[in-house]
């Protein structure tokens, strides 16, 4: 099978088959989604700062999503991360002026999207700016394309090891590393160890057409 190309991108290849069915069932997800808007693939392009090329690979279950892919589809769509991706979260407790995410409730949020387990910290409050997110990344077969967006960026790495590109600065976090860097700078990570990879991510929320991506 060839290996299938993004303007400004390296090659996508096939996804690893061991997360296949994620893949396929979020295209999926993401298909019906867009369709439920009455949107076209280009039209949901230009909302979201995707190519059309990109969101057409994802709807196929063909090349993963990275964090910041995510939100700016789900806003585009004008719906929840959680609820773009299916995941069964139940009803959310009432808002409160503070948000408190136990460790025992990982279960119940967690989301899969290919070779990553979201942790979403929900449910926030009232006027909240930051997006929070516990994430495990599993070996990654190939580099999600790089995204660009409005806002800043904190991850601190928990456990293993992440490699994070920034334009083409190329680094290499380990457990007790943490980064801090401008989401306008194009930005992709992946997990090129063995082993499992723990993150704790926060970032300003990213707003529809705040910035083209460079795919």
């Amino acid at each position: 099978m060839k290996s299938k190309t993004d303007k400004g991108t390296r090659a996508v290849e096939p996804p690893d088959s061991r997360f296949a069915g994620s893949l396929t069932a979020i295209g999926s997800q993401l298909r019906q989604a867009r369709l439920d808007a009455g949107l076209s693939l280009r039209e949901l392009a230009a909302r979201s700062g995707l190519s059309s090329s990109f969101l057409s690979l994802v709807e196929r279950g063909e090349c993963s999503l990275s964090l910041t892919s995510l939100f700016a589809i789900s806003e585009a769509l004008g719906l929840a991360p959680a609820a773009l991706l299916g995941a069964e979260l139940g009803a959310p407790p009432p808002r409160q002026e503070f948000s408190v995410w136990r460790g025992a409730d990982q279960a119940e949020h967690r989301v899969v999207v290919g070779e990553r387990e979201y942790f979403p910290l929900r449910p926030g409050f009232e006027g909240q700016q930051l997006e929070s997110l516990y994430f495990r990344i599993h070996p990654t077969a190939v580099m999600a394309p790089p995204a660009v967006h409005e806002g800043e960026e904190v991850a601190y790495v928990t456990s293993g090891e992440l490699f994070i590109r920034l334009r083409n600065h190329d680094l290499t976090l380990a457990a007790g590393d943490a980064i801090h860097f401008p989401s306008s700078v194009p930005h992709t990570i992946a997990n090129r160890t063995a082993g499992v990879t723990e993150v704790m991510w926060v970032m300003t929320h990213p707003s529809p057409n705040a910035h083209p991506a460079l795919l």
